[in-house]
């Protein structure tokens, strides 16, 4: 693909109120993953593999953790004298029956779309945690007859939630409409599996300028998410088939599951060692260090933590320090969390800069989780937000 053949726009204004209390004080997309990643990283890592020299985020609520993160996008060598990444602000839930604020809405999209000068562009979003070979997106879009081409993955009709987006599609493998799973007609193919839809749009830059020109105009208004999918009803599309991982993160226990899920290393390999490499906002850390009690196994440890308790089938994010005769089982625990001697915790998920004091017992079920929120620090089991918890 010629460099700067394509121009991006991730939207980063995600349902999230299924995710919270994770998503109390960040988006969807700066969710940590894998031990080190965010969520926000796959796409843009698509994106800078694509060769896209322009690239738009629109901003969520909270976007202090997403300026924190991407800064000037050199992570994914987006620090460019031409183009770059571009940060537009939150105007998703402002009254747009006014008509200078609804112009407005749709004339940050089309300015940075003309700026752009790409014949093309894609829209994606970051719950989707995938490895997407854009180039292939868009070779397959230009071999195509439709104005537009999305991407979709077969998954089984049990992983399905009622509201995940499904695309509808033809004889031909053309998609004629995207639509919740709840509100399907199609029964699934043979393998009992269905076209879980990626939340991912390509399409010619002028189409979608005339688009975006034709809303601002009308009284009505319509998100550019809801655009699209009326645009893909209107005229069909190309469905681009992604075969690789795909971890969709939507809900509490979708992020825990797929969270410990990368303790496979299939899954693991899949994702973060496929033809798109994926990279994130580096730290110059040390290594982790395990004293002589420390014992681990089939377990996913970040950089710069201190561990002498013992850690099992668990994903450890980034300087974590679990002091002796500590149990982690079955759980995720984030960057600078800190567990105090004796404590035992299972099917637990602690955000960003938890403290767990000495000799308590906390613990969830593989089904419900047990989440402490950011920051917080627990010291006693009545500080424990579940009445379960007891004293070891």
């Amino acid at each position: 693909m010629t460099q700067g053949e394509m121009a991006a726009i991730i939207d980063l204004n995600e349902e999230d109120d299924a995710l919270r209390p994770l998503t109390a004080y960040r988006p969807v997309g700066t969710l940590p993953f894998a031990g080190r990643y965010r969520l926000l990283d796959f796409p843009l890592s698509a994106v800078a593999h694509a060769g896209v020299h322009s690239v738009a985020l629109f901003m969520p609520r909270s976007a202090r953790s997403v300026q924190d993160h991407v800064w000037d996008g050199s992570s994914w060598n987006l620090d460019l004298i031409q183009g770059g990444v571009f940060m537009f602000p939150y105007m998703a839930t402002r009254d747009y029956s006014d008509s200078q604020l609804r112009h407005r809405y749709f004339d940050d999209y089309t300015t940075f779309l003309r700026r752009s000068g790409a014949p093309y562009t894609v829209i994606i979003g970051s719950r989707n945690v995938a490895s997407v070979d854009l180039a292939a997106v868009l070779a397959y879009h230009q071999a195509g007859d439709a104005p537009v081409t999305v991407v979709y993955k077969k998954l089984a009709e049990a992983e399905m939630a009622p509201s995940d987006w499904t695309l509808t599609l033809s004889e031909q493998g053309t998609a004629s409409a995207v639509v919740p799973t709840e509100a399907r007609r199609e029964p699934a193919d043979a393998d009992g599996k269905v076209p879980s839809f990626m939340d991912t749009y390509l399409l010619a830059t002028p189409d979608l300028i005339d688009i975006l020109d034709a809303a601002a105009e009308n009284e009505t208004f319509r998100p550019l998410p809801a655009l699209l999918r009326d645009y893909v009803v209107a005229n069909n599309a190309n469905a681009f088939e992604y075969t690789g991982y795909l971890a969709r993160i939507t809900t509490l226990q979708r992020y825990f599951d797929y969270s410990l899920g990368m303790l496979d290393e299939a899954n693991y390999q899949a994702l973060l060692f496929s033809a798109v490499p994926v990279l994130t906002k580096s730290k110059n850390e040390v290594p982790t260090f395990f004293a002589r009690t420390a014992k681990v196994e089939n377990s996913l440890l970040g950089t710069g933590s201190y561990i002498e308790g013992q850690i099992n089938h668990s994903v450890i994010f980034r300087s974590v320090v679990v002091h002796q005769g500590v149990t982690v089982d079955n759980s995720v625990i984030m960057q600078g969390g800190k567990i105090a001697n004796g404590s035992k915790l299972s099917n637990v998920i602690l955000d960003k800069g938890v403290v767990i004091g000495p000799n308590l017992t906390l613990a969830g079920t593989p089904d419900q989780p047990l989440v402490i929120g950011k920051n917080q620090t627990i010291l006693s089991a009545a500080d424990i937000p579940q009445a379960a918890a007891t004293k070891a």
